[in-house]
Parts: structure tokens; sequence; C-alpha cells
């Protein structure tokens, strides 16, 4: 099965039936966002898992079980992603797909690990997680190759020798991470960063005393790692203040919630990403998925609706190589599956990360636009 075409077909045309089955389910706990400051990974990525799962049963299962989407709402926060890994390893749990930020998942690996269970996180992408031999997984790529990618679009493309950087200490393990990495590679090329602001996007007063030493250095480009929502409160408040640098946004920023709160202050924004979401000209694969998707939820996905999908397309086939071949989880995960998902092959490194070409875009007219794919000549 190297490709996933013949399932996203089927999926635009099917309504969903409940199968008949006689074993137990294996059950795959789904710990995220579903409220909160960060919802827009959650509910996504619930619904990308979603569309998968109800396939898999529709079709018969896992080999013959059906396959269980048990949802925990972690309300984007440690102490809830903590709580809901508790609560499901308490419950027998052992397969957890997410949580969604690279803090979250930090907190819960010794738990995770404790139980010899594991962790399949769509969107965690922080650089302090590359290289583990431990229960994570991960669909989208380490963040190492974004910043230097960044990096060298806001110094060489759009010549801009001095930046500010913005970042959400309330996802400290990925924000801190992409800063310090893009920082370093920024001043190897020759670029200053002016200054590093931390912030906790729970605390919004917190902006305010930001706007002023912002608008004081004069920087030419100012680099956002925040959130979609919080970047776009932040492209507000810079357009309020008369602030006319050149925005740049991490890929965590890459969501139709950029524009849906952000509007015109976000036209111009930048950013490197590890997936193009665009139905004109993005792969047959990724048409046919977000074809799929626009029908069952009505409306467009994000990364983390992608990332989860292809998730669930890679467990369903670890499981059933697992079961049949009675072979840890673990190891039945980086094995070659030779499956294509809509953004590539889904194939993991043996410390279980993923590696995709990046793309840069820019948010023109309401929409992401790919300006570069890397690799590419300028």
């Amino acid at each position: 099965m190297k490709h996933m075409g013949f399932l996203l077909c089927f999926l635009v045309s099917w309504v969903p039936l409940k199968g008949c089955f006689f074993k137990d389910p294996v059950r795959v706990g789904f710990v995220g966002p579903l409220t909160g400051r960060f919802s827009d990974l959650g509910t996504h990525g619930r619904n990308g898992a979603m569309l998968v799962a109800e396939f898999v049963n529709a079709s018969g299962g896992v080999k013959g079980r059906p396959l269980e989407l048990v949802l925990a709402d972690d309300e984007g926060t440690v102490s809830g992603a903590v709580a809901s890994v508790h609560q499901l390893l308490s419950q027998g749990d052992r397969i957890f797909l997410g949580p969604m930020t690279s803090t979250q998942v930090l907190a819960v690996l010794p738990s995770v690990d404790q139980f010899d269970a594991v962790c399949l996180s769509p969107t965690a992408s922080s650089q302090v997680l590359d290289n583990r031999a431990d229960a994570l997984f991960r669909m989208a790529p380490s963040d190492a190759v974004q910043v230097e990618a960044l990096a060298e679009r806001i110094l060489l493309d759009r010549h801009a020798r001095t930046v500010v950087v913005l970042w959400d200490a309330d996802n400290e393990a990925f924000a801190k991470a992409y800063a310090e990495g893009f920082g370093e590679a920024f001043r190897r090329r020759g670029g200053i960063v002016v200054a590093q602001y931390p912030f906790r996007s729970s605390m919004p007063s917190a902006w305010e005393s930001l706007m002023q030493p912002i608008q004081h250095t004069g920087s030419e480009a100012v680099l956002v790692i925040a959130s979609a929502k919080e970047t776009a409160y932040l492209c507000q408040w810079l357009a309020r203040k008369g602030i006319k640098a050149a925005v740049f946004t991490s890929f965590w920023a890459r969501s139709a919630e950029l524009m849906v709160y952000g509007g015109r202050t976000v036209e111009g924004v930048e950013l490197v990403s590890a997936v193009h979401l665009d139905p004109e000209t993005s792969s047959a694969e990724m048409k046919k998925f977000i074809s799929a998707y626009r029908h069952r939820f009505g409306k467009d996905p994000n990364h983390a609706a992608v990332f989860s999908y292809e998730a669930v397309l890679l467990l369903t086939r670890a499981l059933e190589k697992s079961l049949d071949g009675h072979i840890p989880l673990r190891t039945a995960l980086i094995q070659d599956h030779e499956m294509v998902g809509p953004t590539g092959p889904l194939r993991l490194t043996p410390s279980g990360e993923r590696i995709l070409p990046c793309v840069v875009e820019k948010v023109a007219q309401g929409r992401f636009h790919v300006l570069r794919r890397l690799g590419e000549t300028r």
C-alpha cells in the first residue's frame, strides 16, 4: 500500500457506518488542546486522526479490531497534558497520539517511558527532542533545518541585518530552542539579533510592555515564535504602534487562524514551513487529503490535521506488523513501511524522527503562498 489516494477518494464519498466487531478495540489516546489558547492544534489534530480511524473501522479495523480514539483535552497546558496521560495510563492505555507541543511532550515522556508505552506526536518539532532513544516518535521534522533556512531568508533574500525575536515562554521547549537556534544561524551569517523578549501568551497584558523597547531598537525585522493566534495579536500591536519592520514567524503559526485573527496586519508575514497545504499547487496526494477533510469537517486543514492523519496511517500499519510478527510497536514504527502520505514518505529514522523538505511561504491576500522550495536555485 504505497499510496493512500484510494483511501482519500473513498473518504470523499463515504458516509460513516458502524462496523460489527467481536474483538476488543485498539485504544489510542489522543492528548491535545481541544479548548484553550492552542485549540487550533488540537481540534485539527483530532479531526485528522478521526478521518483515518473512521476509514480503518469501515474497512474492518486493525486485524479485525476496531481502532478507538480516546480523546483527552489537555487545554494546552503542561499540567493538563500530564494529567491526561496519567489518566489514560491508569486505564491501561499504552499508545498516545500527542501531545501537540514540545514542552508538553517533554513533561509526559518520563511517564510514557516508565510504562513502556508509545508517544507519537504529530506536531512537536523542537531541536531539544532530536536523537532521543525513548518512547517518542515524531511526524513533524525537527526545527534544525527550518531555523537555518529562515536565517538565510531574512539576511540574504530580504537584506535585513537586524532582528528582534519574541518567543512564547508558555511553550518554552519549542520557542526558546527555536529562538536560540535561529539566533546562532543568523549571527553566523553576519546578522545581528538586537534583542530577545520572552513573553507568556497566558498573560496578554505583558505584550504592551514589549512594544516600546521593540520600537526603540529600530530593527529591520521581527521574528515572532508563537501560535497563530498570538502571532496575529502581536502583528496587530505592531501595526497599531506603527512599527514597519518585516515580520517573520515559525511553523507553529502556520494555520488559517493567523489570517482570521490578524486580518490585514499579517499580510506579508513569512515563515519556513514543513508542509504546503495549497489545494491548487500541492501534490495530488495532498489535494485528495484536503478535499476529504473539507468534505468531512467543512473547513480547510492545517499542519496539525495532516500530520495527525499521517500519524494514524503509520500507526495502523505498524500495529498490523506488530500483531503479525509479534514485534514491539516501537520497532514496527521505524521499519520501512513504503507508505506515502500527503506530505511524502512515512519513514522515521531509528531515533523516531521524520525528515521532510521545507518551503518558504508568505501570507498574501489572506493565503499562504510558496515563495521557494528549499533546494531550488534562487
